[in-house]
Parts: C-alpha cells; sequence; structure tokens
C-alpha cells in the first residue's frame, strides 16, 4: 500500500525519506546504509530520492524507522546540515571507521540494508570497492556479520509514488503528448527519421528539458518495414505514401521522466483510411493496453500481466514481441525494482515483483509487420487500489496522416 502518512508541508526529499522509515516498520531490515564518495561521478541513485548535492569524501547515510543520520566529512557538512533532511549530521576528519562503527553501535541493528543487487540496476548503486571498505571498517565487530542487499527496500521506495510523484510524472506526460501533437504537424514526404528526432530535440530544447534517455536514441524514429527496430539512432529512412511512422519520445520535467510511444500511416493517393493489415494490428496492441490496464491489480505478479498480452496477440496470429511488456517510470525511465515481462533469464527475479498501489508503469506490446513497419503504442498508468489510470491519452483509433 502507499504511504499515508502527512507529509504534504514537506520537501519531496523529505517525504521520500519519511515514506523509508516507514517502509523499514515493515521490512525485514533494521537499518538502511547508503554510502557514496565523489558522488557527481559516481552517484547512488537512491541518495538521489532525497537530495541533490554532492559528497566528495567517503558519506554514510543511515535510516531507520525512528531515525536519518548523516556522517560525512567536515567539509562536505555545512550545505547538509542547512538543508534541515536528517535527523542528525555527524562529521569526521582524518577517518570515518571510529565513528560509523560508533553510531551503528549506538541503535545496534540487527540486519543492515546496503545498495547491491544482481537483478535491480538501480538498487545496485554501491561500488565494488567501498562494499569492500564498509565490510573492512566493520570487521571485527558483531555489525560485520549483518550486512543484506536492501534491493527490496530500493524497490519499494523507487516503485511505491506518493502523490506528489503521481504529479510530476502526469505533468511530464502532459507536456509530452504537446510535444507529440506539435512535431506530427511538421511531418512531411521524404522527411527522414534524423529529421524528425530534431523536431523532436527542437521541442525539448524549447522547452529547457532533457530528454529522458540518452537523446542519440531519443526519440526513437522508425518508418517504414525496413528501418532498425530497437535502442538505435534514427537513420536516413524517409516518410513516403503507405508507411508507418513510429516514434518513442521522453522527456525530464522537475526530475521525473515521461515515455511514449505513438505510431501514424501515410495514406497513399486516394486513401481515406489504412489498409486492413495495420488496422488491424493497431487494434490489436490496443487491444493488449486494455488488457493489461485491467489487469494491474495490487498483488498481481508481473509476469502475469504481461503473459495476457503475449497471449492475447498470438491467438490473433501474430509473434510473440522481444521485450517486456512494460517498466516502471519515475525518476529515471526504467525505474522501480520489477518488471512487466516474462520469466526470462535476462530479467532474473523482476518478473516476480508484485504490482503494487502507488505504481506507475509503461504498457508498450509491439508488433512488426513486414510490409509496413512496427505498430506499437506505449501508454504511462497509474495503479491504483483496484487497477490502473491512464497518465496519457491512449488514442486508441489510428491517426492517418494526409502529407505533401
Amino acid at each position: 500500500m502507499p504511504t499515508t502518512l502527512d507529509t504534504a508541508a514537506l520537501s519531496l526529499g523529505a517525504q521520500k525519506l519519511a515514506q523509508a522509515k516507514e517502509f523499514l516498520r515493515s521490512s525485514p531490515l533494521e537499518a538502511w546504509l547508503l554510502v557514496v564518495r565523489e558522488s557527481k561521478d559516481r552517484p547512488d541513485p537512491s541518495l538521489r530520492l532525497f537530495t541533490e548535492q554532492d559528497f566528495t569524501w567517503n558519506s554514510f547515510f543511515l535510516v531507520t524507522p525512528g531515525r536519518s543520520a548523516a556522517l560525512v566529512a567536515t567539509f562536505d557538512a555545512p550545505d547538509l546540515e542547512r538543508s534541515g533532511l536528517f535527523d542528525e549530521v555527524r562529521t569526521y576528519k582524518e577517518g570515518a571507521r571510529a565513528a560509523l562503527v560508533s553510531l551503528l553501535g549506538e541503535l545496534n541493528p540487527r540486519s543492515i540494508g546496503l545498495n547491491f543487487s544482481k537483478d535491480d540496476a538501480l538498487a545496485d548503486g554501491l561500488t565494488a570497492g567501498l562494499k569492500d571498505s564498509v565490510e573492512e571498517m566493520l570487521r571485527g565487530t558483531p555489525l560485520a556479520g549483518r550486512l543484506q542487499s536492501a534491493e527490496q527496500l530500493v524497490a519499494l521506495l523507487r516503485g511505491v509514488k506518493l502523490p506528489i510523484e503521481r504529479e510530476l510524472i502526469r505533468s511530464a506526460v502532459d507536456e509530452t503528448e504537446g510535444m507529440f501533437d506539435r512535431a506530427a504537424r511538421e511531418f512531411r514526404l521524404g522527411m527522414s527519421a534524423r529529421e524528425i528526432a530534431g523536431v523532436f530535440h527542437r521541442e525539448a530544447a524549447r522547452a529547457g528539458v532533457p530528454t529522458a534517455w540518452s537523446s542519440r536514441h531519443c526519440p526513437t524514429v522508425t518508418i517504414g518495414p525496413n528501418a532498425a527496430i530497437g535502442h538505435v539512432s534514427p537513420g536516413d529512412e524517409r516518410i513516403d505514401r503507405g508507411c508507418v511512422v513510429h516514434v518513442d519520445f521522453g522527456i525530464v520535467r522537475s526530475g521525473y521522466c515521461s515515455d511514449l510511444q505513438r505510431a501514424w500511416y501515410v495514406a497513399g493517393e486516394g486513401d481515406a483510411a489504412a489498409p486492413e493489415p495495420v488496422r488491424r494490428a493497431y487494434a490489436a496492441v490496443v487491444g493488449g493496453i486494455e488488457l493489461a490496464a485491467g489487469a494491474l491489480i495490487p498483488g498481481t505478479p508481473g509476469w502475469e500481466v504481461d503473459l495476457k498480452v503475449r497471449t492475447h496477440l498470438t491467438s490473433l496470429g501474430y509473434p510473440e514481441y522481444a521485450h517486456a511488456l512494460g517498466h516502471h517510470l519515475g525518476r529515471a525511465v526504467h525505474d522501480g525494482g520489477g518488471v512487466l515481462g516474462p520469466r526470462w533469464e535476462r530479467y532474473g527475479r523482476a518478473p516476480y515483483e508484485a504490482v503494487r498501489e502507488g505504481h506507475v508503469y509503461t504498457l508498450e506490446p509491439s508488433l512488426h509487420l513486414p510490409d509496413h513497419g512496427l505498430i506499437s503504442l506505449e501508454e504511462d498508468v497509474a495503479v491504483g487500489p483496484r487497477g490502473a489510470e491512464f497518465l496519457s491519452r491512449f488514442p486508441r483509433e489510428l491517426p492517418v496522416l494526409t502529407l505533401s
């Protein structure tokens, strides 16, 4: 369940810290320890949930159900103290070992979570060297054998969005929808995928926002049946009559991402509608998204949601898509710890994570038509107590463009 804390007057970082404390109350972990150094170059994604401040020397952030404390080098302390984010800020000068052992010893937690994980990249922020350093600092103390992975806690904290986070995502989605509208009005026959990408880049620059992933392939633009599909840079394929134009694009606004896909059919001479295979495929994708949204009930494993859509599409004679149905969306474009995906080796334990109220997902089944191109939509949805709410417009009718 999402947290019910009365945190409206707090900063977003303070709200997430309060949420972490609440989740720890029902966690097997009694404490969570984040450790960073030179964090501008090697940031831990979890720390960015609380603060954008960078830390030069080895810095430690301890969270328990009733307390939060930071242990940082003397020169890193003033801004953190002024922020009022942590209940206590301690400093060290020559070395952190004694101060860290003292801080942990006062609380004496039976289990301490660190940010390392095999399956969740965003819960794996602790470098191997820093993990070795923490283990060395605690060697010879009763605390040494209490270190565990914090991946489940991090998955909860990143995955369960507070109301303010959901509204920030909705705002980013709304803004992105407008960019799609304006960009599509610039499409012309003979326009290349690379030129279409340039239109979206100008939209982002005009709005003063970064793209949600590398601008090298954000947007990904696929025109016609011969374009490369995947995380690829836009190429030289050009809009022609009778082709499908597909764009995958997102932005970051106020620290939160959007991620949308849209497709258009470019009408041929005298065409009033797309050909039947294109209409049929688009309807199949729409039906798959509607099935997925209805299946996003709290407690459902992610793989079950994905399987419903795979079964739907294969029952209509289409091949399986070669990717997950959807992923968490938030501060990162691929956020959270689970995935709406198949039980494939590459996804590890992620498909087994249960859907929770407060999760925000993308839903993005895809089909490739050999004669026309990629048919795919990507919608952004938030999970409520009884199912999904669309944050995006979800165009259920295929847009047909008459271009010159």
